[in-house]
């Protein structure tokens, strides 16, 4: 289990561009000026973030869950996880360890 906490830990510290660009998307992307007076303008903001955060988002992701899926087969293997339970409590310890990283440095944003 500790390799769990730590792989994911890792793979959380990059993750936090990723969280970061999500939220620059989503805040002051295209989706919030919809209502703005040219169409024009709002699809060519909407096409071309989802051009540069696409393969960055996709990446980490495919990364983030060859990797679990990896540590899973492994505790399998060594009879840690045999049954349903353990590999939803596999994934959800994985899913909150990877929100460490980014958590932290948000409370630490909010200190300082």
């Amino acid at each position: 289990m500790t390799r769990l906490f730590v792989v994911n830990v890792l793979l959380g510290i990059p993750g936090v561009i990723y969280f970061w660009l999500l939220h620059m998307y989503i805040s002051e992307g295209a989706m919030i000026s919809f209502g703005a007076s040219t169409f024009a303008r709002n699809v060519e903001g909407f096409f071309s973030s989802n051009l540069v955060l696409g393969p960055p988002l996709a990446i980490g992701a495919i990364v983030w869950i060859l990797v679990n899926v990896y540590l899973v087969n492994r505790r399998q293997r060594s009879g840690a996880c045999q049954n349903g339970t353990g590999k939803t409590a596999h994934w959800l310890a994985a899913f909150g360890a990877t929100m460490l990283p980014p958590a932290l440095l948000l409370a630490a944003a909010a200190i300082f």
